[in-house]
């Protein structure tokens, strides 16, 4: 399918009005925080930029400062503008529209509820739900509520025919990539009870688990679209996940201090979409491209 350029707008100006329009109806109130950062976010992503003089970041997701509204508000959500060092392709820009949102003391179903409601202003239809962990079970014969994957890094490595030192989120990556994505073609798909050890330092571990995350993927036609968690309460669990990967940097400081300080709440769930992606489903669109208006300035 094509879009002529006043078409993409309308479709995604109808769709913001939308979310805005649910979110509110929802309880959430919109704020916004900076797009220049003073902080790199450690993932080798975020465009560095000067700024009155300053040196910083240009943030590549919403995140860590979003939460810290949870704060002021029990439910906050932002529609903003992002940056990442990434070449624009048919599912990737380089600019590119974020939404992000935290609920405070909400639990990881109404999370999953709630994306669901927002991923159906686009794209109707029942989605299917795939469980990761039970996938990985059925696979490797690993039982995640059990044991982690790591003394199995060599078994999944050898089932997708990758290196054997190919460090466990790139396996993750890797799985997800070949053997999960593909069921989303032509449906939305979420990704459940994702396990331990991918590029997510901070969802929850399941209480009564080793390796269940209460997290979430959702693909559609084989494109991420959401992402979504529950927050980990176990503020040294995170901090030794996300330093193990190299993602603990400091606006998570932050929060986290502002947490143990009893500013912002320890419960909370939170998810992310890709706003452009969205209209991707919500049209047919095969390029992102399409939705990236006055690209010659």
């Amino acid at each position: 399918m094509t879009l002529s350029a006043p078409e993409a707008i309308d479709v995604k100006s109808d769709l913001l009005h939308k979310i805005r329009v649910f979110l509110r109806g929802q309880g959430f109130a919109e704020v916004s925080t900076p797009t220049f950062r003073q902080a790199d976010d450690m993932t080798g992503k975020r465009a560095r930029a000067v700024v009155g003089g300053r040196d910083g970041w240009l943030r590549s997701m919403i995140g860590p400062a979003l939460r810290y509204q949870l704060g002021y508000r029990p439910r906050v959500f932002e529609i903003g503008t992002c940056f990442r060092n990434d070449p624009a392709d048919a599912t990737h820009l380089s600019e590119f529209q974020m939404l992000d949102l935290y609920a405070a003391e909400s639990s990881y179903d109404y999370l999953i509820e709630l994306a669901e409601s927002l991923v159906r202003l686009a794209h109707p239809g029942e989605p299917r739900r795939i469980s990761v962990a039970d996938h990985l079970d059925a696979t490797l014969g690993v039982d995640l509520t059990r044991e982690t994957l790591d003394p199995h890094t060599g078994t999944l490595a050898h089932h997708l025919d990758k290196p054997a030192d190919m460090p466990l989120h790139d396996l993750l990556d890797a799985y997800t990539a070949a053997e999960l994505e593909p069921h989303s073609v032509g449906t939305v798909l979420f990704l459940v009870d994702m396990p331990l050890g991918g590029n997510e330092p901070c969802a929850k571990l399941r209480e009564g688990t080793a390796a269940v995350l209460n997290r979430f993927e959702v693909f559609i036609d084989g494109i991420e679209v959401v992402h979504g968690y529950e927050d980990e309460t176990d503020a040294e669990a995170f901090i030794h996940r996300a330093n193990a990967i190299g993602l603990y940097n400091l606006e998570q400081s932050l929060v986290q201090k502002a947490i143990l300080a009893g500013a912002v709440p320890v419960h909370s769930v939170g998810l992310g979409i890709g706003i452009e992606r969205l209209c991707m489903a919500a049209t047919g669109v095969t390029d992102i491209r399409r939705f990236r208006q006055s690209a010659m300035f």
